[in-house]
């Protein structure tokens, strides 16, 4: 069983920290995506893997073996980067032919296995065009491709689909997930769009400013962020945040932010006593969990917090309606409404929303971390 060791790995360039101390582990046959922003260290720690670039401090595992050092020619690893190495001046075919030049394979082996990632990537059409006449996004299809003829230990995706449409993107990455369960490798596919990251699966590794954030799958990280920043990235483009205060009661805490107002009970009490006497704490509510009216006729809301909002705006986003709402005392939320058969609701109207409480993070104000009952 394979084994990818990151072991307090750092790199500088000039005074810029660009790794932090990152560890990161990889078991056999895992695809695991690295989400961050722009400049967090994604293609830095790839280019560490692959070995064209050394880090500072740090080791790099294969297995018991330690590669930091090793060349990367000595290493069985395929990295498709922005870059793509290709050569302009020749074929589509060609240029996937080329990755498998040392293979030793006979004309028709090569043809096959060269046809077979042209009809993964859909580029059947496109095998004789050369490749200075394509576009960026079909250049980019051909890089997958001729990274996916080779069999490697490890593959690694520097955010290779950036100029495609979202349905070729999606197509593209269920191939990718098929090439990869065929071949029985390791896989890291590096991205700064978080719905890659979900339509992927797998685990995913939050990087930012250089240091991994959090690990795990989709479902945790959206419902337990380690903190703001995770919470933030993850619900992109945007997460509701208010600031909250916080008051002890005889059953436990409420917490409050104009007119909405939570109950926690005794669980609480060990996370919530140490920042009792700051009075406030950071609330942030994703748009897609503020349910409307018409659908909480079909939930048990004895548990939900109901609110009476005013709509603001009504704007469409991303291919769904984004409704402003305000609950009162200057406090506005941002809901998601992607239920196409139900009409929006009028500007300057008043609806009734819930919001379950399960639902809603709460963050420390000085370390932004979540704050969370571990009995819960």
């Amino acid at each position: 069983m394979n084994t990818l060791k990151v072991q307090e790995v750092v790199k500088r360039f000039g005074n810029t920290l660009a790794l932090d101390q990152l560890n990161l582990t990889l078991s056999d046959n895992e695809f695991l995506t690295l989400l961050g922003p722009s400049n967090s260290g994604k293609s830095t720690l790839l280019q560490m893997i692959a070995g064209l670039d050394q880090p500072d401090e740090g080791k790099i595992y294969w297995d018991a073996l330690d590669i930091t050092h090793r060349y990367a020619t000595l290493r069985n690893v395929v990295l498709v980067s922005q870059k793509y190495g290709m050569a302009s001046q020749l074929s589509v075919y060609d240029n996937i032919a080329q990755a498998l030049r040392f293979r030793h394979l006979t004309k028709k082996e090569l043809q096959l296995h060269v046809l077979a990632a042209l009809e993964l990537l859909e580029l059947e059409k496109l095998q004789q065009r050369i490749l200075r006449t394509l576009s960026g996004g079909e250049v980019q299809r051909v890089a997958i491709a001729r990274a996916m003829v080779r069999n490697a230990d490890l593959y690694l995706f520097d955010d290779p689909i950036t100029q495609v449409d979202p349905h070729t993107r999606y197509r593209i990455q269920q191939a990718m997930l098929l090439v990869h369960k065929l071949k029985t490798a390791m896989s890291i596919y590096a991205t700064h769009h978080p719905a890659d990251a979900f339509a992927i699966g797998g685990r995913i590794a939050i990087i930012n400013q250089g240091r991994i954030e959090q690990l795990g799958d989709t479902d945790t990280l959206l419902t337990r962020p380690v903190n703001l920043f995770v919470a933030q990235f993850l619900n992109q483009p945007f997460l509701n945040q208010l600031t909250g205060t916080i008051q002890a009661i005889e059953t436990g805490y409420t917490v409050q932010a104009g007119a909405l107002k939570m109950v926690l009970d005794a669980r609480w009490q060990a996370v919530l006593a140490p920042i009792q006497d700051q009075n406030q704490l950071i609330l942030g509510i994703r748009p897609g969990t503020i349910n409307f009216e018409w659908a909480l006729k079909s939930i048990n809301t004895s548990n939900y917090i109901l609110l009476t909002a005013c709509v603001l705006s009504v704007d469409l986003l991303m291919g769904y309606l984004t409704i402003q709402l305000n609950i009162g005392e200057e406090t506005t939320l941002r809901a998601e409404l992607k239920d196409s058969k139900q009409p929006a609701p009028t500007v300057g109207s008043y609806i009734t929303i819930g919001l379950d409480p399960a639902d809603i993070y709460l963050f420390n104000p000085q370390t932004k971390a979540l704050i969370y009952p571990s009995d819960l």
